[in-house]
């Protein structure tokens, strides 16, 4: 087993088994993660290009829209207002909902997206040139280097992949002097891990680690960023999108209340956006 992405341990305490995998617990900092890690092939079936239906996009793409973006807008509520011409890249931009939210509020948006399907959608909204299809570690745009990024943003995608530590390194190299990340993950220290335990719906195959907040600051401060803060994560849902969401990933009890609660609730409210608290931190800290 390789050591602990924070910690540097190689004490690991099993959790449980799930989905076919082993959950284990780093027995100094408490990160927990996936061991042995899924193969390129098990991810490469979840990241196919059906991967977002969860979210309904093919039939509530407004609806989707609305919600991730009041989401989003409350995310980057948290920064600094941004000066003329500042430069914000979204890793793991998805469609770009996120990158709508930025423009509006006055920067430059830039998009790294794995699936071809989102960075298409990026494409046509932004062009071609402000969105690279890939990883981080290969990231490149026309006319941008290294340390001209004011504002980074990872939403939902450092636990998705396999080196987290290399991966914040290379955003603190990105971004310039004073830039600040912001960043949302699912947090092993909420009330919901708590209470759920290995029913946890954040426990995926695609989510590979799993932080808490002490010892996600840790690592933050780890590879050059200071100043940590932590907020909450209030997450603009309705009704209708959770029901949704755990039908594509059923769970014991919650798939059965989502659909009772279907029944019972009228349409017009269950379309609501409404704000949810889902067990997961949001991040923010500066160069």
């Amino acid at each position: 087993m390789t050591a602990c992405e924070v910690c540097s341990s190689s004490e690991f305490a099993p959790m449980f088994d799930k989905l076919g995998h082993h959950f284990v617990r780093c027995s100094t900092c408490s990160l927990e993660r996936i061991s042995p890690q899924p193969s390129d092939e098990e991810l490469a079936k979840i990241y196919g290009a059906h991967y977002y239906d969860a979210w309904g996009l093919h039939d509530n793409e407004d609806t989707v829209a609305t919600l991730k973006r009041r989401t989003f807008k409350y995310v980057l509520g948290k920064l600094d207002t941004p000066a003329p011409g500042s430069k914000l890249l979204d890793c793991g931009a998805a469609t770009g909902f996120l990158l709508d939210v930025a423009k509006d509020l006055g920067y430059e948006p830039y998009a790294l997206e794995l699936s071809e399907f989102g960075s298409q959608a990026i494409a046509k909204k932004f062009g071609a040139d402000r969105v690279f299809c890939g990883e981080l570690e290969n990231i490149e745009f026309p006319g941008v280097k290294p340390g001209d990024f004011d504002v980074i943003t990872m939403c939902d995608y450092i636990e998705h992949v396999r080196n987290p530590r290399d991966i914040l390194g290379l955003a603190r190299k990105l971004l310039g002097k004073g830039g600040t990340i912001a960043i949302t993950t699912p947090d092993a220290g909420s009330p919901s891990h708590r209470v759920l335990r290995s029913g946890w719906t954040h426990y995926k195959l695609e989510h590979l680690f799993y932080f808490n907040q002490k010892n996600f600051e840790s690592l933050l401060k780890d590879v050059g960023f200071s100043s940590v803060k932590f907020y909450p994560l209030w997450k603009s849902l309705s009704l209708d999108y959770i029901g949704h969401q755990f039908e594509v990933y059923p769970h014991p009890a919650l798939t059965a209340l989502a659909r009772g609660i279907r029944k019972i609730v009228p349409a017009p409210i269950r379309a609501l956006p409404l704000p949810f608290s889902t067990g997961e931190l949001l991040a923010v800290a500066r160069v």
